[in-house]
């Protein structure tokens, strides 16, 4: 792993607008598999009947949330998972419990997913231009959905307590890249600069998306074979 730049450096821009925007161009235009760490769908019991397939889900999220802010959508379908059997507001996909992820309307990441999906996801999906597997075979422009802290766990490594300004914290980022090179099944080589940016960013974005990526090489290895059961309406993590 050679780089590992923030949006400001790559993209020239820190605006949520202009990021989403400089990073569809960039997956519209450059070949290769991008791990995304958003959720790319919602529980299949939040979903209209006649969605039966994750392509429709997309459209359909995109056209029902049109205009709503995060707030919004995220009491919406709080609303509607009151209405369906079970307990809680906050459903899980199949895949979110097989990985133990978050709701993809919790609090932690509600924002994430609105914006994601309906800016940056499903117009790409729309136009074709990318490929996203399990849902669909693998192109010149493949996405998928990633969770760095579910990787972490697969690879049997730290995978909490890494993102705070302490020393301890720290040596659990060196810790963290340390195993992507020995524990995971692939060839890892984390340039110098990769390390010292990883460790010295105490929020642990870089990490993440150093993780993000090895989930994403992990997955082209395997030929996108899903790693584990997922409902092909909600989407699948790779870790």
């Amino acid at each position: 792993m050679t780089a590992c730049r923030p949006a400001a450096e790559a993209f020239g821009a820190t605006a949520r607008g202009r990021v989403l925007s400089a990073l569809s161009d960039a997956l519209r235009n450059r070949p290769g598999t991008t791990g995304l760490d958003v959720s790319f769908g919602l529980p299949a019991p939040l979903l209209p009947a006649a969605v039966d397939d994750w392509i429709d889900a997309v459209a359909w999220f995109r056209e029902e949330f049109n205009g709503d802010d995060a707030g919004e959508m995220r009491e919406t379908l709080k609303d509607r998972a009151r209405e369906c059997e079970g307990d809680g507001v906050e459903l899980k996909r199949r895949t979110d419990r097989a990985v133990r992820a978050n709701s993809p309307y919790s609090f932690i990441t509600y924002y994430q997913t609105l914006y994601g999906l309906r800016e940056l996801l499903a117009p790409l999906v729309a136009d074709g231009a990318v490929s996203v597997p399990p849902m669909q075979s693998a192109g010149e422009r493949t996405v998928l959905e990633v969770y760095p802290a579910g990787t972490l766990r697969r690879l049997e490594t730290v995978d909490e307590g890494y993102k705070e300004p302490t020393d301890e914290a720290a040596a659990a980022r060196a810790e963290i890249l340390t195993a992507l090179e020995t524990a995971s099944d692939l060839d890892v080589a984390v340039a110098e600069p990769v390390r010292e940016r990883a460790v010295a960013d105490d929020g642990g974005d870089a990490l993440d998306s150093v993780v993000a990526a090895v989930a994403a090489a992990r997955a082209a290895v395997r030929e996108f074979e899903p790693p584990t059961p997922f409902d092909p309406r909600e989407g699948c993590i790779y870790v």
